[in-house]
């Protein structure tokens, strides 16, 4: 139970987002969500545990782990897909590196916030270190995330403008909010995790293209961790750190809408709205993939080679983002809307055996990308790409997509989860045990005791 520090100094104060936010995620534990939200909980939370599965032994995560194995203090909670056990804040930073190490993560693509990683690190693994069930740990997931991606209407695009990455640091906060919805505290210890959280976050826009991204993630996470196991235990912070002179609309801002944080807190929830991504690379490049395999599988199957030139256009921020038309290794191929598109041409598929199989320096792939014009076109929103193929017999094929593979408006239905995760999945555990995990997932809220979901996650494959 939280410790009752509570002062006049320190009382929530209903007049000032800080608090409402603060109430709002105190009262998180244990409540009635509507059927949309608990479903959408469930299979973001199977979605970010087939990616952790599916990165477990990733380069990334074992240079993390071991750095984390120094200096872990008592076992504390298990990580995915290995037989470890850490201390929770160490847990949640090497299961916050895991997740998103393969950008196969989930998406709120308005505020471009990946919104489970870091906030289920934090949670699942101070979740485990209580013996907590999955419905509070469920609970604590939908408030974590409502309160970043709020953060995330408030600020973006200028705060992402101005080079922070985004989910690694809104996430620091959601993460908290998530962790002290475990550790069941009371909003005005609440308001000190958020405070605590906010003066350490932090995440550059120049990790995106290396193994560092995923390293903002996971430190997201275990900030969070670190910022309610701190409010627990009674360190202050400032109570309005939302609002404060020099707070985090002060320094990360200005907010071009902050009244987001509290209109219809509680009613209208922002999970419905993420996507779960049927491709393992930036999200602004799943129109232009989608495009490119509706014309290469269209009427007569397409051979690369059959095509002399492509011409796209996308949002403006996608060609920001991902306009990278050589691509020096794997982890900036994900980031590079040229790569994706002629992956998606040359193998029809874009998933994640398409990614790990190409070779950045492939000749046809390179011949691919050197022919294709992209350009920005502001009339296009962010979920759309228009593409233009032109073959060698002088046919021109062209397709439009107005909404990409799982967006809020074409998800991904359950069965495509189940394979994604299956898929990613076996490459830590054996399938049967996979089979059994993504079932628990699925049905988060009737998990009694998280510590069934670990037991089968830290048995790795032979």
């Amino acid at each position: 139970m939280a410790t009752s520090l509570q002062s006049p100094r320190t009382a929530p104060d209903a007049d000032h987002a800080t608090a409402q936010l603060a109430r709002f995620v105190a009262g998180s534990r244990g409540a009635s969500l509507p059927a949309s939200v608990e479903r959408a909980a469930c299979r973001g939370f199977a979605n970010w545990l087939g990616c952790a599965l599916g990165a477990a032994d990733d380069e990334a995560v074992r240079a993390v782990l071991a750095v984390a194995r120094v200096l872990s203090g008592r076992e504390q909670a298990s990580l995915v897909g290995r037989a470890d056990r850490l201390d929770a804040v160490n847990a949640a930073l090497v299961n916050g590196v895991a997740a998103n190490a393969l950008d196969y993560d989930d998406m709120h693509t308005p505020t471009l916030i990946h919104p489970t990683g870091p906030v289920v690190a934090a949670a699942l693994a101070l979740a485990e270190s209580r013996g907590a069930g999955g419905k509070v740990l469920l609970c604590a997931v939908v408030a974590g995330i409502e309160v970043e991606c709020r953060l995330g209407l408030a600020l973006f695009p200028r705060h992402y403008d101005r080079g922070f990455h985004i989910t690694a640091t809104l996430g620091t906060l959601g993460a908290a909010a998530a962790s002290c919805v475990v550790l069941g505290l009371d909003a005005a210890r609440t308001q000190h995790a958020l405070g605590i959280a906010a003066t350490q976050a932090g995440g550059l826009r120049a990790m995106l293209t290396n193994a560092c991204k995923s390293f903002n993630i996971g430190k997201a996470a275990s900030a969070g961790a670190l910022a309610a196991l701190l409010a627990e235990a009674g360190l202050d912070s400032e109570p309005a750190v939302i609002e404060a002179r020099f707070g985090l609309l002060d320094a990360f801002g200005p907010a071009q809408g902050a009244e987001v944080l509290t209109r219809d807190l509680g009613v209208r929830y922002l999970l419905p709205e993420v996507s779960l991504k049927p491709y393992p690379c930036g999200v602004v490049i799943h129109p232009l993939i989608d495009a490119c395999l509706a014309a290469a599988t269209r009427g007569d199957s397409l051979r690369p080679a059959q095509v002399r030139a492509i011409r796209a256009w996308v949002h403006p921020r996608a060609l920001e983002l991902a306009g990278r038309a050589h691509p020096v290794d794997a982890i900036a191929g994900r980031y590079s809307l040229q790569h994706a598109a002629a992956l998606a041409l040359t193998s029809r598929a874009a998933g994640l055996a398409a990614f790990d199989g190409a070779d950045v320096n492939d000749p046809e792939l390179v011949r691919l990308r050197e022919s294709m014009s992209i350009e920005p076109d502001p009339a296009l929103a962010p979920a759309q790409a228009r593409v233009a193929l032109e073959l060698d017999d002088g046919e021109v094929r062209r397709e439009a997509v107005d909404h990409p593979c799982g967006s809020p408006e074409r998800p991904l239905d359950d069965a495509q989860l189940r394979a994604k995760f299956m898929e990613l999945a076996v490459r830590a555990i054996e399938q049967p045990v996979a089979e059994e995990l993504f079932e628990l997932g699925m049905g988060l809220a009737q998990v009694a005791d998280i510590r069934e979901l670990a037991r089968r996650w830290s048995a790795p494959r032979p």
